[in-house]
């Protein structure tokens, strides 16, 4: 789906700008990741992505929210609610690994979704991004072992 001038503008100084392992970037090649974007609508109650599915995007939220679920045995709980101006799949971006929590549009959902390949085309010329990536996995991989332990 196309992406108006409005949007891009929109993703360009509030969205991608703001990312902490974006800010580092110039203007010229923020705009060409936004040139890079694919737009996707999901329904209410529509699964993004599957716990352990193989994973290689990072996904924008612009509009509407979307729920973190993590699976423990038989049991399902959810663990974070996302909302526009909020990001996931960054854990997949330095190597396509399985998803670590199921994620379902909770309201009709607007996502922009960048592959890994163009992301790190890009940060790979900024090492302070691959840096601050790391950091953010390892944040995320805290917070989901933190979460995990509570249900023990």
């Amino acid at each position: 789906m196309l992406i108006s001038d409005a949007k891009k503008e929109w993703l360009k100084k509030e969205f991608l700008t703001k990312i902490d392992f974006l800010k580092e970037i110039p203007e010229n090649e923020i705009i060409q990741l936004i040139d890079s974007l694919e737009r996707i609508t999901y329904n209410k109650g529509q699964t993004i992505i599957f716990q352990g599915e193989i994973s290689n995007r990072l996904y924008l939220i612009s509009e509407g929210k979307v729920s973190v679920w993590i699976k423990q045995g038989k049991e399902k709980k959810q663990v974070a609610l996302l909302g526009q101006g909020e990001y996931f799949g960054e854990m997949s971006l330095l190597e396509p690994i399985t998803a670590s929590a199921t994620l379902r549009a909770e309201e009709q959902c607007e996502l922009f979704t960048l592959s890994r390949e163009k992301l790190i085309s890009v940060t790979n010329k900024f090492p302070k991004s691959i840096d601050k990536i790391r950091e953010k996995i390892l944040k995320r991989k805290e917070e989901l072992g933190k979460n995990r332990s509570e249900n023990v």
